[in-house]
């Protein structure tokens, strides 16, 4: 994964669908021991919408590509993922 040119750490981000609350699989390097850095459910519209929601989720542990959601039931939008790598 490249690094932001300046930034110490490789960061990594994802695009996935929304769901109920719980798992959610993140396409990508993400790795329990990563930091994650955001979350934001995003709703498609006229114009889209964006709620950061990073309170809600942490990565499962034990787990690579995966983040758990205790709380908002995102099904129907999208969720950006972006973390920092713990390399």
């Amino acid at each position: 994964m490249p690094t932001i040119s300046g930034f110490s750490k490789p960061v990594g981000c994802a695009m996935i669908p929304g769901g109920p609350v719980g798992e959610h699989a993140v396409q990508g390097a993400l790795q329990p021991g990563d930091t994650l850095l955001s979350v934001e459910h995003i709703t498609d519209g006229t114009p889209p919408t964006r709620a950061d929601i990073t309170a809600e989720f942490s990565i499962t542990a034990g787990k690579s590509g995966s983040i758990t959601n205790t709380t908002t039931d995102t099904t129907g939008g999208w969720l950006h993922v972006l973390w920092a790598r713990s390399e």
